[in-house]
């Protein structure tokens, strides 16, 4: 952990300060450890130095001055957080370097400990002094920085050698104006990080410098010593394997998780133990594990030799603007981004200072271009939590940047797409059209029009949208026959195989990976394009911005169609990413919008409402049909569903998304199978594995000449010991045999070809469908993987949640009520991993900060302007086909007329002038129409020409008006305004009924802020006179 940041009680502050403070110094000025330190310097101001006083640190914890006691504001009343426990520990052999050296080494190990941390909160203090103002703490304000007191332990609590700081960060900082003010602690959180990369790149850096010492690659910020050999720091590591027991026993896996555990498996300290007993006991450890004293004294052997590390300044720099930098799987960055990353690249180590200068050059330089401030949620644990349990919304504003580089893709990309929507791309007749579709009676009205639009209007470049269980590959596979029959050649491609097999297997389609036809078309090989080629690329919103902009440049090319089917709801690109989100705001794009997959119609709703990001909405109606099975721990909630997964037998799934979780769910299940009989006796064991008929298996790597595709997967038949061979049949009903070649190799990570397949991954599940399907919650969900998991059963989707434990270290503090499950579950998946293309960065900051009731105008005019296009496009489309059908009304009589005449006779004389007079209204009504379609034409094309940004704009503001609808209905619910309480009742003790208050109050707030309404004791105001204003009251 490169450091660790958490809140330093909770209860009522009077509480805190009168019964439990005493406890807190006693543990921070424990026996045996160095005496504290003020840092800071609002500190320095207080004129504060030196070794902290129990008195002194009792007040500054309280907001009183720590030389006087005497209050630093006059804010009475309510709950106060007294301050933070910002963490800073050292590498694990560091500490051990320090356990047990003499004192000369130590010392030096301690010195350059207390100047990384130093420098470390300097840069803190620069970023994240900041105080709240104002109702609900709505205004930042700089403050002078902050008051805080450092003690310094040298040990784990399992009694480990463990050097590592405490700095207690009183929650008050002074701003300019003199008045002092609680901190806006969403800075010190997101702040936090970085100044542990921070932190342990200028310890290097000391220790490179006093001792010589040489490191090994740096890994999320954190390096060891080279020659300390991994048993010595693994087995002085109990600590860590301690956390990591009870996280695995609850079944979590977040950094927040990891803080709670640290927490609740806490022991106390011997401080009675004297400092050298301590190092004895770690040196005889060491002995026995083989590192002795001379192992020891080689690690700083070369301290005389060393030469100076040369300067990679220039080249770190072109680095991080390369594709492979800081764009590799983000469009945009902030200055903490690259810090980290300058950090990242310097093993042995680099001052505060110089990470900061250098990120300073690296964003005003070439290789950088300011985008936006942008104000978005933080990517820290989560929101901020009160000591009351409610959340308060978590944002601040910071400027962002991308690279000239992937700046100059995405408008490449958008523009391409944008200038080929006209040019007749992949147009079949209308005979193909309605052959192919009179062969799928099954499809419905939108699937029909995807299908009518991708093969009448032309676009080269044509992006369809659907919700997942939309049958997208139905309507793909009516589209493909009705191209083929016009000669086009199809290809299809996916960023996965899987993906690829399946749009092969439901459309007709032959496909392969993104990866392997780019390839191919880089070298023109088999998948070259000829003419009139159509690429249809599924699940195309998972590909990266720089591979989608690659295939639309050979597209391009050739003068090949291109279709872009996905969803920017489901599973986000790893890649740098957000293209395909940039493209449905700036095309029209085909929607299909009938969810086929899900029988019951509440839970088609709630799908809805989880994708859009109505979580609260979605998971009371999950709640109210027994779909959330809370348990009092992982232990139980696996084996409740895997004991659910059993008795549904057939067509279930079970979903998790991290893959040691789904190999316990693996290892349960076949346990379950064995005892039932139903595994074979005979096993073929590879690794820790064993396999036998019966077996369900998963492939875990491509094999073309095997025709297994990663994620295939199957049942065993059968098993040849001798050969060490496996037979399954698929779930598509192939024979495959599986070679020892395969079955014995590894993937790139390291893991098994072969996996046991009675649970998969979510990423594994998107695009399959079952019957019913058992997902795993976990303390890591998010938004997108979590609509995936809810949405692959067509009978019934349960999740299984974990009921979390409190957060607060109540040694300190009377326990608060714990949070509630079904609240910890909604704020994981209100969290978004969807990317935003770095040229719609400035766009999405711009309406942010916009006001609300501008915002709800904007939107209103745009929706008009957008429905009378769409209006006027329609009647053109009309009007075509009325002259389309005069026209070929006027040929007909034409030709019975000629026909007539080639009889002769007076009858068929008289008939063939009835054809002709047929044939001119015909053709006068045909140019009358055309005349109309004309003028159609021009009023269509001229609104079209901006139509895209008008859509997108007002899909961007119509998602930020939800999300401060969403946000505020929780700061309500903190406020709890007079003229609320009095519309709604007191803010409810039961979580659903709090659900309930809090959606009423957000509407309430809304209809305040658009009609600018102040009045503090009705919560509608006055009876308004303007009728939209009546009309949503």
């Amino acid at each position: 952990m490169v450091v660790s940041i958490g809140k330093l009680g909770q209860g009522q502050a009077d509480y805190y300060l009168k019964a439990v403070a005493q406890g807190i110094e006693d543990y921070y000025t424990g026996a045996g450890e160095a005496p504290g330190r003020w840092v800071g310097s609002a500190s320095r101001e207080f004129g504060i130095e030196g070794a902290v006083e129990d008195d002194a640190l009792h007040a500054a914890l309280g907001g009183a001055d720590p030389r006087t006691g005497d209050p630093l504001s006059d804010r009475r009343g309510g709950t106060r957080v007294p301050g933070f426990d910002v963490t800073f520990s050292a590498p694990k052999s560091v500490s051990v370097l320090y356990g047990l050296s003499g004192s000369d080494v130590s010392t030096e190990v301690c010195a350059a400990h207390e100047t990384a941390v130093d420098r470390a909160l300097d840069y803190l203090e620069r970023q994240a002094a900041v105080a709240r103002r104002g109702k609900g703490g709505a205004e930042s304000v700089a403050g002078n920085g902050l008051l805080a007191a450092a003690f310094r332990h040298r040990s784990s609590r399992a009694g480990d050698p463990q050097l590592h700081t405490h700095v207690l960060v009183a929650n008050t900082t002074k701003a300019a104006d003199g008045r002092w003010s609680a901190l806006d602690a969403r800075h010190l959180y997101a702040h936090a990080k970085t100044a542990g990369y921070l932190y342990q790149a200028q310890l290097r850096s000391e220790l490179s410098r006093r001792l010589g010492i040489e490191w090994t690659q740096v890994h999320k910020g954190v390096a060891e010593i080279e020659r300390i050999p991994t048993s010595v720091t693994r087995a002085f590591s109990r600590r860590r394997a301690e956390i990591e027991c009870t996280m695995g026993e609850r079944g979590e896996h977040s950094r927040a998780a990891a803080r709670v555990a640290a927490l609740d498996t806490r022991q106390a300290k011997d401080y009675g133990v004297e400092p050298e007993s301590l190092r004895e006991r770690w040196r005889d450890e060491a002995r026995h594990l083989g590192f002795d004293r001379e192992q020891l004294q080689a690690v700083t052997a070369r301290s005389a030799t060393r030469s100076q590390e040369p300067d990679r300044t220039e080249a770190i720099a072109a680095e991080l603007a390369s594709p492979q930098g800081l764009t590799a799987q983000r469009s945009s960055f902030t200055r903490r981004d690259v810090i980290q990353a300058f950090c990242e690249r310097q093993p042995q180590g680099a001052d505060v200072e110089a990470a900061e200068r250098f990120a300073d050059s690296f964003l005003t330089s070439e290789h950088a271009v300011t985008l936006a401030t942008d104000v978005r949620p933080l990517t820290f644990s989560g929101v901020i939590q009160r000591l009351d349990g409610r959340v308060v919304p978590s944002t601040v504003e910071e400027r962002r940047h991308s690279t000239p580089e992937l700046l100059a893709i995405e408008r490449r990309l958008i523009e391409r797409t944008l200038a080929r929507q006209s040019d007749r791309s992949g147009v079949v007749s209308t005979r193909a059209l309605e052959d192919a579709l009179s062969r799928r009676p099954t499809l419905g009205a939108d699937q029909a029009t995807m299908v009518r639009r991708l093969t009448r209007d032309g676009g080269g470049v044509e992006v369809v949208t659907g919700k997942a269980g939309t049958g997208k590959t139905f309507a793909l596979d009516a589209a493909r026959e009705a191209w083929e029959a016009e000669g086009y050649h199809v290809i299809g491609a996916a960023v996965a195989r899987r993906a690829a097999r399946e749009l092969e297997d439901g459309a007709g389609i032959e496909s392969t990976s993104l990866a392997a036809l780019l390839q191919d078309l880089r070298m023109g090989g088999e998948y070259g394009l000829p003419d009139r080629s159509v690429i249809v690329l599924d699940e195309a919103s998972m590909a990266g911005t720089r591979q989608l902009a690659e295939l639309l440049d050979h597209a391009d090319a050739a003068k090949a169609k291109v279709v872009l089917v996905g969803d920017p709801h489901q599973l986000p690109e790893i890649d740098a990413g957000g293209a395909f989100r940039a493209l449905v705001l700036r095309t029209d794009p085909i929607e299909l919008t009938n969810n086929r997959r899900q029988r019951n119609e509440w839970e088609r709703e709630s799908l809805d409402h989880l994708r859009e990001g109505r979580t609260a909405e979605a998971i009371e109606r999950y709640r109210r049909h027994g779909r959330i099975v809370l348990g009092e721990g992982a232990e139980d909630v696996r084996q409740r569903l895997v004991a659910d997964w059993w008795q549904a037998a057939g067509d279930a799934a079970m979903i998790a998304l991290r893959r040691a979780d789904v190999a316990d769910l693996n290892a349960r299940a076949r346990a379950l199978m064995q005892s039932h009989g139903r595994l074979g006796t005979d096993e073929l064991r590879i690794g820790e594995r064993a396999f036998a008929v019966g077996d369900h298996v998963v492939a875990l790597k491509n094999a073309r000449p095997l025709d297994v595709v990663n994620g295939t997967r199957g049942v065993v038949t059968a098993i040849d010991r001798d050969a060490v061979e496996i037979a399954l049949r698929t779930r598509d009903g192939r024979e495959l045999v599986l070679p020892r070649s395969y079955i014995e190799s590894e993937t790139q990570r390291g893991g098994p070809m072969l996996d046991h397949g009675y649970a998969i991954t979510g990423h594994k599940a998107q695009g399959m469908t079952t019957g019913r399907a058992f997902v795993l919650g976990t303390d890591d969900l998010y938004r997108e993987w979590g609509y995936v998991a809810m949405s692959r059963g067509s009978e019934e989707n349960r999740l299984y949640v974990v009921a979390p434990q409190s957060r607060e270290r109540d040694e300190y503090a009377p326990q608060e009520r714990p949070r509630e499950p079904i609240e910890s579950l909604i704020a994981a998946l209100e969290h978004s991993r969807a990317q935003t293309a770095a040229i719609d960065v400035a766009e999405r900051a711009r309406i942010r900060e916009t006001p609300t009731r501008e915002l709800v105008a904007e939107h209103s005019l745009l929706a008009d302007e957008l429905g009378r296009s769409r209006s006027a496009a329609e009647q053109l489309e009309r009007i075509v086909d009325q002259q389309r059908e005069a026209e070929h009304a006027a040929d007909r009589a034409a030709g019975q007329a000629i026909e007539l005449e080639r009889l002769g006779g007076r009858r068929s004389k008289h008939g063939a002038a009835t054809e002709r007079a047929f044939e001119a209204q015909a053709r006068e009504r045909a140019a009358r129409l055309a005349e109309r379609e004309a003028e159609l034409e021009q009023r269509v094309s001229a609104s079209h020409r901006d139509e895209p940004e008008r859509r997108g704009r007002h899909s961007e503001i119509g998602a930020e008006l939800e999300r401060r609808r969403r946000e505020a209905g929780r700061v309500a619910a903190i406020e709890r305004p007079q003229y609320l309480v009095a519309e709604l009742g007191d803010y409810p003790d039961r979580p659903r009924e709090r659900r309930t208050w809090e959606r009423a109050a957000s509407r309430i707030q809304s209809y305040r802020r658009e009609f600018a309404i102040s009045d503090r004791k009705r919560a509608l105001g006055s009876e308004p006179r303007e009728l939209r204003q009546r009309s949503q009251r």
